[in-house]
């Protein structure tokens, strides 16, 4: 935390690199929709879509800061890019410029809950055949894999960005933790 330059470079890294993260799981969405939707695809689509899918995981957020980068250092209250205490490098709280963050992350997790509700929706259909336990157990195992897939807990981490919450910080780094071992 001695250079400002150097704290604000870290700070437009980690939002390019979290929205990044983000746009991989609505990625993941996508190829959900696409796999129960389509099930039968050529390979030579299949590779059509990794190529597309990781050129917008990793362009849409680029973009997206070519613009809110720019807006954030334009504006005249203060550098948005520097933590609200010395020690870290993020998105200010007071300038309200951590919105730039959160909101495309707003977005993802409603399509991703959008997907997740579609695939459900689908399997429902296609599971009437098993018995009952069976099914139960089946329903239970995917929905818990999907909703951390998904990235649907990162909900309940928009309520850490109130600092007076702590113990949702707690269960969303519980959650969050979970998230990599279910991947």
């Amino acid at each position: 935390s001695g250079s400002v330059v150097g704290c604000q470079a870290v700070a437009v890294l980690l939002h390019y690199f979290f929205l990044v993260t983000f746009m991989w799981m609505l990625m993941e969405g996508v190829v959900l929709y696409v796999i129960l939707v389509r099930v039968f695809i050529d390979i030579t689509v299949r590779n059509r879509y990794l190529i597309g899918f990781t050129l917008a995981s990793y362009g849409i957020p680029l973009l997206y800061l070519c613009i809110t980068v720019p807006l954030g250092f334009a504006l005249d209250n203060g550098p948005h890019y520097a933590g609200d205490d010395p020690q870290s490098c993020w998105l200010r709280y007071d300038t309200h410029f951590i919105w730039a963050f959160i909101a495309p992350v707003i977005v993802i997790i409603l399509a991703n809950i959008g997907f997740f509700i579609m695939a459900i929706t689908i399997m429902y259909r296609h599971q009437r055949s098993q018995a009952h336990k069976s099914k139960v157990k089946h329903w239970l195992k995917a929905s818990i894999s999907l909703v951390f897939v998904m990235g649907v807990t990162w909900i309940i981490g928009i309520l850490v960005f109130n600092r007076d919450l702590l113990f949702v910080a707690y269960i969303y780094t519980i959650f969050i933790g979970l998230q990599g071992l279910i991947i």
